[in-house]
């Protein structure tokens, strides 16, 4: 048994990247099986990226490594290809299938990453390549708990829930943070990527305050504060496989989606391109944090990269 997102997860394929793992003292909420699936129906939705909605499952098809099937929240069957790599196999499932399954649990799930700010926690959102993990590593080195990396889900009440605790991290970016990645293990045999531990207490959900949207641009490193449909049109593009937000979980999505407006300081951080920005990115969140905090209105802010 593991835990991941407060939730018991009983899984037939072991999950180094959750931890060793505990003894069952109650019914699993979540289960892992290996098996047969059935794949789409005819009246299933198809979608980009081997994605499917059928019903009440979410599938995704990923050549030469799996179908993933998730049923009600509750469930994920997968089916290997022949000599799959296990990483790999690990990959997708903590990756896309569990991000599907907590999508048909009601949450709004960000692409991204959040962490502590004192009871409350910040999430960054950004497409892929955007920066998002190599940030959450100085928010962590400056001593902000990470509660999760690349899925964010967030419950009905506005809070994120804490994944577990690890960064997934390029070589140039541990190159950065003088840390030496001979001891963790690759997500990919081929890529030099790497599941990176974080120390951190175990951490109940915690609402969500802010949300920066990280951007690039030809100019110097600038908060902007979000408003109006930018809001909702951003939560949409960074929401993790948006592809399958269609129907009841398109739905689902408006709801939260108006709910955490309602709560949150949302902003966009647009960084100069070809610049190595993370610290004056860090700086100018944090700046950004304790200007709200003070109830200083939010405004364009310029900062100083370096």
């Amino acid at each position: 048994m593991y835990d991941a997102y407060g939730l018991r997860l009983d899984s037939e394929i072991a999950l180094p990247e959750l931890g060793a793992g505990f003894a069952a003292t109650a019914p699993a909420d979540i289960e892992v099986r290996l098996g047969p699936t059935e794949g789409p129906s005819p009246d299933a939705t198809l979608l980009p990226l081997g994605l499917w909605v059928d019903g009440d499952r979410i599938g995704v098809d990923v050549p030469d490594v799996a179908r993933y099937v998730c049923e009600g929240g509750r469930r994920i069957t997968v089916d290997p290809a022949p000599d799959v790599e296990p990483g790999v196999l690990r990959l997708f499932l903590l990756g896309t299938a569990i991000g599907s399954l907590m999508v048909q649990r009601g949450h709004l799930v960000l692409h991204g990453n959040a962490f502590r700010v004192g009871d409350a926690c910040a999430v960054v959102v950004g497409h892929s390549g955007a920066g998002k993990s190599t940030l959450a590593a100085e928010m962590h080195r400056r001593g902000h708990d990470i509660l999760s990396d690349d899925v964010v889900p967030i419950d009905a009440a506005g809070r994120a829930l804490a994944g577990w605790p690890r960064l997934k991290l390029w070589q140039d970016a541990l190159d950065r943070l003088g840390v030496d990645s001979s001891g963790y293990q690759r997500i990919r045999d081929a890529h030099a990527k790497f599941h990176v531990p974080l120390e951190r207490p175990p951490l109940d959900p915690l609402p969500v305050r802010w949300i920066y949207v990280l951007d690039r641009h030809n100019g110097p490193l600038t908060i902007t504060p979000l408003t109006g449909a930018a809001i909702f049109t951003s939560l949409h593009e960074h929401s993790y496989r948006k592809e399958i937000l269609v129907g009841a979980h398109r739905q689902t999505h408006l709801a939260r989606s108006a709910a955490l407006v309602a709560a949150v300081r949302p902003a966009r951080l647009s960084r100069p391109r070809g610049v190595d920005s993370v610290v004056a990115s860090a700086d100018a969140i944090l700046a950004d944090i304790d200007r709200s905090l003070s109830g200083t209105p939010g405004k364009e802010h310029h900062a100083t990269t370096h």
